[in-house]
């Protein structure tokens, strides 16, 4: 016998009368009609195919029949009030498992350094990061967060914007020894430059601006590659110039492994970060602490104070 709606109301309504004593004093409790109350028994009793009281005037007692099925009556009311206080708990407490998902380049370099002081700050929290770069089903794949760059289709999905990516434009003193000069973004036209390519996107227009205004233009090169680490190993290298978000660089600049380069002109057009999550009407409390963590500690990862 398959458990509906009505079903399950009138077992905890059978309870309620039970516990009362009569009809009248669970339509009281409840706020219901106590001809409500008594259509909903004689509807569990036809579900049961058996009286479930005798009565009379004045008294009322339970059947055999009525005796099992109280017990299980009694049953789903504790399981109704232990899924309330499970439900009131997940929105208060900050406990339990989140799982995360982060490109691996941003989360290596933006998420995983600020994820010991959140679990610091919650220790009823466990957190599993996902570091892949695909696109993923958070539905599908339960996920509780995913931190997202670039700008979003339209979909289902709530996000809160974490800051947006500060880019540089560099490269080794050894390239520029021997390449072309390069003192305006169109010399850009001349050189060996860097870009991340896979197979849906080609991020090779590159934006500029400065007191003359505006300017973009379209670079090209022999190396092309999806992973933001072997871009900057690339230019570590001496294989050309590359505009990239300045996280990811590491300590390559201070090192004077790669140089800023024409910074009279200021590269524009930086992709947003996303904290991404389902639509939900009640939000856990474990995943709004995460989002509100994020939304005060990820600007200044992402736009450090300059030092160059």
């Amino acid at each position: 016998m398959g458990l509906e709606n009505e079903n399950m109301k009138g077992l905890v309504l059978f309870s309620h009368i039970n516990r009362l004593g009569s009809l009248s004093a669970a339509a009281a409790l409840l706020g219901m009609s106590r001809s409500s109350v008594s259509k909903h028994l004689a509807a569990l009793e036809k579900k049961v195919g058996s009286r479930l009281l005798n009565r009379t005037t004045r008294t009322m007692m339970l059947t055999d029949v009525g005796r099992q099925v109280l017990q299980e009556a009694h049953k789903v009311e504790l399981a109704l009030q232990t899924i309330e206080h499970i439900s009131d708990d997940h929105q208060t407490e900050i406990a339990g498992n989140l799982k995360v998902s982060c490109s691996s380049a941003q989360g290596r370099v933006h998420l995983v350094p600020l994820l010991a002081k959140f679990l610091a700050r919650y220790p009823k929290l466990t957190l599993n990061l996902q570091l892949e770069d695909r696109f993923v089903d958070m539905l599908a794949e339960k996920l509780d967060v995913c931190i997202r760059v670039g700008f979003l289709p339209d979909s289902n999905l709530i996000a809160r914007e974490l800051g947006t990516l500060s880019w540089l434009l560099c490269a080794s003193q050894e390239y520029l020894d021997h390449a072309p000069a390069l003192n305006t973004p169109k010399d850009l036209l001349n050189h060996r430059c860097l870009f991340y390519r896979n197979s849906k996107t080609s991020m090779n227009t590159w934006t500029f601006t400065s007191a003359a205004g505006e300017e973009s233009v379209t670079v090209s090169g022999p190396l092309t590659i999806n992973d933001p680490g072997a871009l900057v190993a690339a230019a570590v290298a001496h294989a050309g110039v590359l505009l990239i978000d300045r996280g990811l660089l590491g300590d390559t600049i201070e090192q004077g492994k790669l140089i800023p380069i024409i910074t009279d002109y200021k590269p524009i057009g930086g992709l947003p970060m996303y904290a991404v999550f389902p639509e939900k009407e009640f939000m856990p409390a474990k995943t709004r602490a995460l989002i509100n963590f994020l939304l005060q500690e990820m600007p200044a990862i992402l736009n450090p104070k300059e030092g160059f």
